[in-house]
């Protein structure tokens, strides 16, 4: 566990280093921090969050998809 807690955390790291020469991302960043801190969590919280719900939603659509 704390291996992919270690590699989650250093990859969002990765990540807001690499904002600062792309500004869509940086701005992409900072909404994630602003939406973390209203709903009191942590950035690295706020990012599993949204990346989670979009797997799921991902899957969902896929599972919708082979049902019909």
């Amino acid at each position: 566990m704390l291996e992919s807690h270690a590699f989650f955390s250093k990859m969002v790291d990765e990540l807001v280093e690499f904002s600062e020469y792309d500004p869509e991302l940086a701005d992409g960043i900072k909404w994630l921090d602003d939406q973390a801190q209203k709903k009191g969590i942590t950035f690295y919280d706020m990012v599993f969050e949204v990346l989670y719900k979009h797997d799921v939603n991902s899957k969902a659509k896929d599972w919708l998809k082979t049902r019909n």
